[in-house]
């Protein structure tokens, strides 16, 4: 790997880095498990985790070490390869990919098993060094997309970007940003590979600026170890990614709710009475978010019971109606703060260059005074800190909101336990992370881990955090941002990125805006709003502060929230077993679209496309090819193509795919207010002959850590259709559950739904035994085996009772469906 000149982009400098000459290999050895390069005095390593995974260390020389990985949890797997060398070449070839090693003077390449290349060096190399800094380069082919890297609300399609990959907090940010929050230095691609670099440092993609042929990553300290991930398609890639970094765990199906939250609620009562609106109004709800006003002082993991006299029994009080209460905490000790001296004494502040703790003056939470940051990079500051949260959070505190873990203000001057702050920074919401995952594995053994964060790395996911997207405008452009981050996080590894419904900083929220972005975050991983205002009056974040109208649009989405959760738990629960994210680019479906962001995928069944420009009424939507179905309307529409749809206040556009299968349940006040034993399932038919992807509804206890154990139920919901020449017949089958776990219903009703059904179908079945037709919804829901037919509507509904461990076929001839547009 001979190097070339070549740039460094950092934050404030760009560095010439000089030729580098790895040379010649002067020597080959390998054992079976690891082969080892050397050239002059470097050495590379090369070593399979997998048949599709293969690591390179690039050590410069005969001093140099890996870096110890704080992201990779896996060792390597036993992996046969076989091995060629002669002259001039070495060979080590598995099942998925072959690693080509040139001598004269050293090159890599990863070659498909087809003997296509898969991905290569550039002609004068992919290895440049300038003292501590590196820099790893491949070719870029002509026809190469990349995704990944973590947040960014630049265009979703990063070929043509150059970007810092260090985690930036920007403030009342609207526009987009190139490097936020959350960096991943992580490139996936729909060109059959993925590339991790594992380097805690600054770095800094180059896609094609530098050089229009070359992609690259740069960093600016430690060594260079990188991953290629052999995969088809991004979804394969973020599987075995997962694999190698730590899968997200399930969150708790109360999650996947309402979440309510502002900047901030200031005492017991006013939080109390936020609660009780909630229920008297109708708004479904499963948690409230305490910030910074429950503690007196910034550091202190301590109430203030001026504030709050009875803590304990508002959080009791709301657990009774269903709310869970989330607490935020930061990393940063004022000097005020009862926690700031002893901290100070045992030494587990960030040091100066003189090994005092480091004082960081003019903090904004306290007018002012001086602050220090935490050094979580130290193990017994972090066990000394997540000491002091038991007492504060009991048994009934359900999750933690970790913020300003970026961290927000950290000089390059600081030093910690592990380092410098530019190897420590990117890595330390990481630790933070893992520090809070492991706290509550202790405090509440065998309940989920809900810990909403702002920033974070690679393999941060596994620890169950939950990421907003910081501290965002209250602007339509913070709103339309949002979405290509979503996206790429999602691509990252990362599927719960979420952000601030509302807006948080500057400007104030319009009711429009309010609207639309509560439609986004309804088709969010997590849906919770949340901004800054000193009281209910200023900066309201409530839904019920926008105006009636906006009261009532809003509440009629979280209750269509409610309603989707069997169908969004059960897309969190493919997560947890393949990495796959909820929110889906539509290059996925349709390769055309490779920078296309402004709608995208929720599951296989829905396309979703926001409104974020104010005063629209009418949006153009990208449709993949296909049928699909205008969700408010049932408008059938031919994909392939782009069309103008109406989009009043009160909907946001969008389709649900022909032959999709969704499971709703009926609206709650709370999650788990009731058991699910009626589900509705809205069919739409297939195009034609065909058996469509049935859908696997995922069920749990919805709390506990059970489901790793296997206790879980999966149902497995299936459609075909028959035509005939002169009449069809579609089938429908709820397969016997798979599975046990607690509270698992033995006996359910099922309400169908199929939509498109353009007259009175012949005869209905149910298991073999005919149905009776009803006049109404009421007469259809007193008694199973019945159904209705609506013309208006064009919909056919079937109420069945179905006991959980048997199948149940619903038949239904003589069927007529409508035709696509």
């Amino acid at each position: 790997m001979l190097g070339r000149v070549g740039i460094i982009l950092s934050v404030t400098t760009m560095v010439l880095i000089a030729q580098t000459p790895l040379g010649n290999v002067s020597q080959v050895t390998n054992n079976g498990r690891t082969i080892v390069l050397k050239a002059d005095s470097a050495r590379v390593q090369i070593q399979f985790y997998s048949h599709d995974i293969v690591r390179c260390d690039i050590l410069p020389n005969a001093e140099s070490v890996p870096d110890p990985t704080f992201v990779v949890i896996r060792q390597p797997e036993p992996v046969q390869y076989s091995f060629q060398e002669s002259d001039s070449a070495i060979s080590a070839v598995t099942a998925s990919m072959e690693v080509r090693i040139r001598k004269y003077p050293l090159r890599i390449s990863i070659v498909r098993p087809d003997g296509s290349t898969l991905l290569s060096e550039p002609g004068a190399g992919g290895f440049l060094m300038n003292g501590a800094s590196r820099m790893l380069s491949f070719v870029m082919d002509a026809d190469a997309h990349f995704y990944g890297t973590g947040e960014r609300g630049t265009a979703l399609d990063k070929r043509g970007q150059r970007f810092v990959s260090y985690n930036t907090q920007i403030g009342s940010y609207s526009d987009s940003l190139p490097t936020m929050n959350l960096n991943v230095p992580l490139v996936t691609t729909p060109n059959g590979y993925a590339v991790y670099v594992d380097n805690t440092y600054r770095g800094t993609f180059d896609f094609g600026v530098s050089d229009p042929d070359v992609f690259s990553y740069s960093a600016e300290g430690g060594e260079i170890s990188f991953y290629v991930i052999a995969a088809p398609d991004i979804p394969a890639q973020l599987e075995r990614y997962t694999w190698l970094t730590g899968r997200q765990p399930l969150p708790p199906r109360w999650m996947f709710g309402y979440t309510q939250s502002k900047n901030r609620y200031r005492n017991e009562e006013e939080t109390r009475g936020i609660v009780r609106t909630m229920r008297e109004k109708g708004f479904p709800c499963d948690a409230i978010v305490l910030d910074l006003a429950w503690f007196r002082n910034m550091g202190d993991i301590s109430w203030d019971t001026a504030a709050w006299p009875d803590h304990r029994g508002m959080i009791t009080a709301f657990l009774a109606q269903g709310v869970k209460t989330l607490m935020i905490t930061e990393p940063y000790i004022i000097q005020p703060s009862n926690n700031f001296a002893e901290a100070d004494r045992k030494g587990y502040l960030a040091k100066d260059s003189t090994g005092k703790s480091q004082l960081i003056p003019g903090w904004w939470s306290c007018g002012g005074c001086n602050s220090s940051l935490l050094d979580l990079s130290n193990p017994d500051a972090a066990a000394w800190w997540w000491s002091k949260h038991p007492e504060a959070f009991g048994q009934d505190v359900a999750g933690i909101w970790t913020d300003l873990g970026e961290p927000e203000n950290h000089p390059e001057s600081m030093r910690h336990h592990l380092g410098s702050a530019v190897k420590v920074h990117n890595i330390f919401n990481l630790l933070w992370a893992k520090m809070v995952f492991d706290g509550f594995t202790v405090l509440q053994p065998d309940r989920r881990v809900v810990n909403l964060t702002r920033s974070g790395f690679a393999g941060i996911q596994r620890y169950g955090v939950l990421p907003w997207s910081g501290d965002v405008a209250r602007t339509f452009g913070g709103l339309a941002v949002q979405l290509p981050m979503l996206l790429n996080m999602g691509m990252s590894g990362i599927a719960y990125h979420n952000s601030d419904i509302g807006g948080y900083a500057r400007n104030s929220t319009s009711p429009e805006l309010y609207i639309r972005w509560m439609q986004y975050g309804v088709f969010s991983p997590i849906t919770r709003t949340h901004g800054a205002g000193e009281s209910v009056r200023g900066h309201p974040t409530e839904p019920w502060m926008f105006g009636p109208e906006a009261e009532s649009i809003t509440r009629a989405f979280i209750r269509l929230r409610y309603a989707l959760l069997p169908y969004n738990y059960s897309l969190a629960h493919r997560n947890y077993e393949s990495g796959m994210p909820l929110a889906r680019p539509l290059f996925w479906s349709d390769p055309a679209l490779t920078n296309e962001s402004s709608s995208y995928l929720w599951g296989d069944a829905f396309l979703v496309s926001p409104v974020v420009t104010a005063g629209k009424r009418e949006q153009e939507v990208t449709l993949p090819a296909g049928r699909w179905y205008n969700y408010w309307t049932d408008e059938q529409v031919q994909g392939g193509r782009k069309i103008n749809v109406p989009a009043p206040l009160e909907q946001l556009p969008l389709f649900v795919k022909g032959g999709s299968i969704i499971p709703m349940a009926p609206v709650m006040d709370y999650s788990d207010q009731r058991p699910l034993d009626t589900l509705f399932v809205h069919l739409y038919p297939p195009v034609k002959d065909t058996v469509p992807e049935p859908f696997e509804l995922y069920e749990d206890d919805g709390t506990t850590l059970e489901y790793q154990n296997g206790r879980f139920s999966r149902t497995t919901l299936s459609q075909s259709l028959r035509r005939g020449k002169k009449s069809s017949e579609l089938t429908f089958t709820v397969s016997p559950s798979t599975g046990e776990f607690n509270g698992k219903l033995q006996q359910r009703n099922y309400v169908v739904i199929i939509h498109n059904v353009v007259r009175m179908p012949g005869t209905i079945t149910v298991n073999g035994l005919r149905c009776s037709r009803k006049g109404s919804t009421a007469e259809l829901r007193r008694s199973v085996n019945t159904y209705r037919y609506d013309g208006g509507s064009q919909t056919l509904t079937i109420h069945a009772g179905h006991r959980t461990d048997s199948g149940t076929s619903f038949v239904i001839s003589d069927i007529s469906l409508g035709r696509s547009k």
